[in-house]
């Protein structure tokens, strides 16, 4: 049972966050945060995918059969916090980790859920990406009822955000190969044995 703090604790708790560097502050969350705990093998977890900087791992409270969860190693409480080249690799892992649960589970169908913010419904203070395999009359519930949008606000909050976005991307830019390299490496390619 969880005891309750006296005034006095909390006030001398709150004196010493107020004092912390940003980097202790930071340091003391990833030391609460069962994630964290999980990235650094302070506590188990049923692996599924692994690189040096994102966890792919099972749900021990699943909504369904290969409820998969997705996180950075490093600790982000929200996906807006994550790097960009980071979250980049972070949706590559999650898209390839889907495809692949609908063989392995035989799934019928994917829901991809980010909780951002307690409102939203997010229990954890750590960046997490859910896969969650549906299959054909399941009892998952990730629905809301439609309603009709005010069409008033839907062009004050399309003008809001137009004014607001600011999204640099960068495209690739298709690889131009000259027929005379073609060429070069069709003739190394004859004079090989």
């Amino acid at each position: 049972m969880k005891q309750k703090l006296n005034p006095e604790q909390v006030k001398a708790i709150q004196e010493k966050l107020k004092n912390m560097s940003p980097d202790e502050l930071k340091e003391l969350v990833k030391q609460q945060c069962l994630f964290c705990q999980i990235s650094n093998g302070k506590v188990e977890s049923k692996k599924v995918y692994e690189d040096e900087s994102i966890l792919a791992i099972l749900d021990i409270n699943p909504a369904s059969r290969g409820h998969t969860l997705i996180l950075p190693k490093e600790h982000y409480q929200i996906l807006a916090q994550i790097p960009e080249a980071l979250a980049s690799k972070l949706f590559n892992v999650v898209n390839k980790l889907a495809a692949m649960l609908f063989d392995v589970v035989k799934a019928d169908g994917t829901n991809i859920f980010i909780a951002n913010g307690q409102a939203a419904g997010q229990k954890s203070p750590h960046a997490v990406i859910h896969i969650i395999p549906r299959y054909e009359g399941d009892s998952v519930g990730l629905s809301w009822e439609p309603k009709k949008g005010d069409e008033k606000e839907l062009d004050e909050l399309q003008e809001l955000m137009k004014g607001k976005i600011q999204i640099d991307v960068k495209k690739e830019q298709p690889k131009v190969v000259e027929k005379k390299i073609v060429e070069e490496e069709e003739d190394a390619e004859e004079r090989l044995p």
